[in-house]
């Protein structure tokens, strides 16, 4: 960067999380220095992007209205008020940091959808364990929490999981092989009806449309199409059903980081 050397990702820490998390490609490890006070964290690339490329992610925004509670002023309102933080919460994370990085070197779905479904309950049990709450998740929320563990259920195994950062939108995991009939229950659960909102004129995004029903998404991002299989009807029964509930997906998946395309002299 600016063909300075250095440890960009310290550096950016102190602008902000995301920023130092952003600036290397693949799958990172954000960490605090216990020995080295001279920054407070780091961050270090445990796999390439290429390490899982079958590992896909959908982002279902169902609100776009700024946070409630900003997350720096919620962590300090955590720290001081939260007994649960207080009372192990650490210790946990630590143990489902360690679940996150085993399943990732294995590649394994099940468990990684498991232990980050799991982190991201407590996160936001936290939240509301603080004094006063900070309240992110929504009825939507909740409901996307519910589809995605029925989902589970039915196929008997881990196919999609969900995580929360602070607010209301989900971000949902699967694994290519699976994301196609994903997509279709989401459209069929969570999608306008055609016709019935004039929302959708946008030109980044492209819809998605379940072809034995009137419902449809937008998606902006990488493209997928839906699953041919029928869509079954005892499962449905089931499933949360929120009509125009996700505004749009967005589909992305783990990138190789900054690159420079072009250099002008």
């Amino acid at each position: 960067m600016y063909g300075l050397d250095g440890d960009y990702t310290s550096l950016s820490r102190r602008g902000s999380g995301s920023s130092c998390r952003s600036l290397l490609g693949g799958f990172v490890q954000w960490s605090s220095n216990h020995e080295d006070h001279t920054y407070h964290s780091s961050v270090q690339q445990l796999f390439p992007a290429s390490h899982w490329p079958e590992l896909k992610v959908l982002i279902c925004v169902t609100n776009e209205n700024p946070k409630p509670v900003g997350s720096t002023d919620a962590m300090l309102r955590c720290v001081k008020t939260s007994d649960l933080f207080r009372n192990g919460r650490v210790p946990s994370a630590k143990i489902h940091e360690k679940e996150i990085i085993s399943a990732l070197k294995n590649r394994d779905f099940s468990a990684l959808a498991e232990a980050t479904m799991r982190e991201s309950n407590q996160l936001h049990a936290l939240c509301l364990d603080t004094w006063p709450p900070c309240i992110y998740l929504n009825e939507l929320s909740h409901s996307i929490m519910d589809f995605v563990h029925n989902i589970n259920n039915y196929f008997m195994k881990n196919v999609v999981a969900y995580t929360f950062d602070a607010g209301p939108n989900a971000f949902l995991l699967t694994e290519s092989q699976n994301i196609s009939i994903v997509l279709k229950y989401l459209v069929e659960c969570f999608g306008y009806t055609v016709g019935a909102d004039s929302f959708f004129n946008d030109a980044d995004k492209v819809t998605i449309k379940c072809l034995n029903s009137n419902k449809y998404l937008k998606i902006t991002g990488i493209p997928y199409g839906l699953s041919d299989k029928p869509l079954d009807q005892n499962l449905l029964k089931i499933l949360p059903s929120i009509s125009g509930g996700i505004r749009y997906l967005i589909s992305t998946e783990v990138g190789s980081g900054p690159q420079l395309i072009s250099f002008i002299h």
